[in-house]
């Protein structure tokens, strides 16, 4: 039993350390925005690091370099987790309007007007 909760523990820690930079890259970025509310902050904490923490995963697998140091992939993770709560929201609304307009293009591209339009 004590070698599977220091398994455990382990784990907790080493996904706590992988978390950190992106957390932190999050926590600076918010500390310049000004005029958010608690729920905001909170959403675009969790939206920083979240993106960060996976992309900096996706990062690490696919780095062309094998293997990535560590303190690279940290410094990658902290800036995305500072970029990315501004350019989730930009890339969300972008991606409705494409996905809004998509069922109109789809008929435009399979019936097509005759007068050209």
């Amino acid at each position: 039993m004590d070698k599977y909760l220091h398994q455990l523990f382990e784990t907790f820690l080493a996904f706590l350390g992988g978390l950190t930079p992106a957390a932190l890259g999050a926590a600076v970025s918010l500390a310049y925005e000004k005029g958010l509310t608690w729920s905001d902050r909170f959403v675009q904490f969790a939206v920083g690091v979240c993106v960060s923490y996976f992309a900096g995963g996706v990062i690490a697998a696919i780095w062309p370099w094998k293997p990535i140091d560590p303190f690279v992939l940290q410094g990658i993770t902290f800036t995305l987790g500072m970029i990315a709560f501004k350019a989730t929201p930009r890339f969300i609304s972008s991606a409705s309007d494409v996905v809004a307009g998509l069922p109109g293009d789809i008929l435009r591209r399979i019936f097509p007007r005759k007068d050209g339009e």
